[in-house]
Formats: C-alpha cells, sequence, structure tokens
C-alpha cells in the first residue's frame, strides 16, 4: 500500500500481514459463517446480488464499529508496550459479544492465531506477552491487531487487511452454502474495495468511545444458525 507512490512500509512487513489473511491459516475459519448460514437458511441470500447486499451491511454495521475499531485500538496499546490495555480490549470484546456462537468463534480463532504466531521468530515475544498479561481466551481480532504491530505493518493496513479478511471469509462462506460461483464471489470482493477503504478510515479516526454496532437482528439470527437443524458452519 502506498501514498503518492511511496511503500509504507518494509515489503516484508506486509508478507507477515497477509500471511495472518492465508485461507489456509490453520485458525478454524473455514468453518464459520459469522451468522449468513441462517440468512441463507431463511431465504435472505440467494443471489450475489443479496450477498453482495448482505457483506456491505454486515461490514457497516457490525464489523467496522464493533472488532474494527478494536483491531486499531490494539495497534496502538502494542505500539506503546501497553499489553494490560490490549487485555482490556479483550474483555470488552467479551462482553459486547451476545451470541454465544459469534463469541465462541472469536475465541477459538484468536487462542489458534496466538498459539500459532507464538512459535513464529518474529512474533514470539508479542505473543508471550499476550499470553503473560491474560492468560485467555483470546479474541482474534485483539490478536490481530495487537501483532500486526511488531509485524511492521502501518495502523492503516492493518485495519484495511482486516476488514478484507473478513470479507473474504465470508464470501468464502457464501460460495459454499449459497452456493455460488467461485467468480461472483471474486467480483464482489472486487466491488467491496472503495466500502473497505472508507471503513478503514472511519476505524483509524474512531476513538474508543465509538466502539460498538447496533444489530439486535444479525444477533437473533446468528443465535438461531446454531438451531438450524441442519448446518455445515459453527457460526
Amino acid at each position: 500500500m502506498s501514498v503518492n507512490g511511496a511503500l509504507r512500509t518494509d515489503p516484508q512487513s506486509l508478507l507477515r500481514l497477509i500471511q495472518f489473511c492465508d485461507s489456509a491459516l490453520p485458525i478454524g475459519a473455514y468453518s464459520q459463517s459469522w451468522g449468513l448460514e441462517a440468512y441463507i437458511t431463511r431465504g435472505s441470500v440467494r443471489r450475489p446480488a443479496e450477498l453482495d447486499r448482505w457483506v456491505r451491511r454486515w461490514l457497516e454495521s457490525t464489523v467496522a464499529p464493533g472488532e474494527g475499531i478494536l483491531v486499531v485500538q490494539a495497534w496502538h496499546c502494542a505500539s506503546r508496550d501497553d499489553w494490560e490495555g490490549v487485555a482490556s480490549l479483550n474483555d470488552l470484546l467479551t462482553v459486547n459479544r451476545v451470541a454465544e456462537s459469534l463469541r465462541n468463534a472469536s475465541f477459538q480463532q484468536g487462542e489458534a492465531l496466538l498459539n500459532l504466531t507464538a512459535g513464529w521468530p518474529w512474533s514470539g515475544h508479542a505473543s508471550a506477552l499476550l499470553r503473560a498479561t491474560n492468560p485467555g481466551p483470546w479474541h482474534h481480532a485483539i490478536v490481530f491487531g495487537a501483532l500486526a504491530h511488531p509485524a511492521g505493518a502501518s495502523v492503516e493496513e492493518t485495519i484495511a487487511l482486516y476488514l478484507q479478511n473478513a470479507a473474504t471469509g465470508v464470501v468464502s462462506a457464501a460460495v459454499r452454502g449459497v452456493p455460488i460461483g467461485h467468480t461472483h464471489g471474486q467480483q464482489i470482493l472486487a466491488r467491496l474495495h472503495p466500502l473497505l477503504n472508507e471503513l478503514a478510515e472511519v476505524c483509524v479516526r474512531s476513538s474508543l468511545d465509538q466502539f460498538g454496532g447496533f444489530s439486535p437482528r444479525y444477533e437473533v439470527m446468528c443465535d438461531a444458525q446454531t438451531q438450524l437443524y441442519t448446518r455445515i458452519f459453527q457460526s
């Protein structure tokens, strides 16, 4: 990523952060739909256009004002070596995660990412500090934001790639669950780029006081997803 053609960070830093977003990363992301499966089952998302609308609303009303702001705050805490501050953000997200399926999915991915990065040469020290500060469980968004700083990524790159990773995850779930073709899925992701950049800028400008989305119907649907007669996703 660049501003006026100037590279913001060392390419190695971007490679580290991109690895966080690798679909092959063994943290369980493949088994989550973040409530989308309930909408698919109810018939609300059946076509690419409906998926496009659903993902946009989800990003705007839930992800960006929720985990997005905390990713940015976790990055800033890590930049100050404020690991207690990172732990307090983790506690805040736990309280905010009303739907149990979403809370468990967030913990599952966060713990898997923290355990994985504990053995990486550039992230091992920071991962150990997180674990020493709070034995866990840790949320994925908090671990992502906190470790992006020692990775060398800027806060702007961190939140942009986090939002991109979130969008990619639900679109991947839709490819299997709707189903829609991979081509349609990639077209949707390409059209999301302006929105992702816009939301990333909002997250960077937002204070912790602005944290929190309000999506009661979404939370109800996430709970309903766990009660489906047959389902292919954990959340």
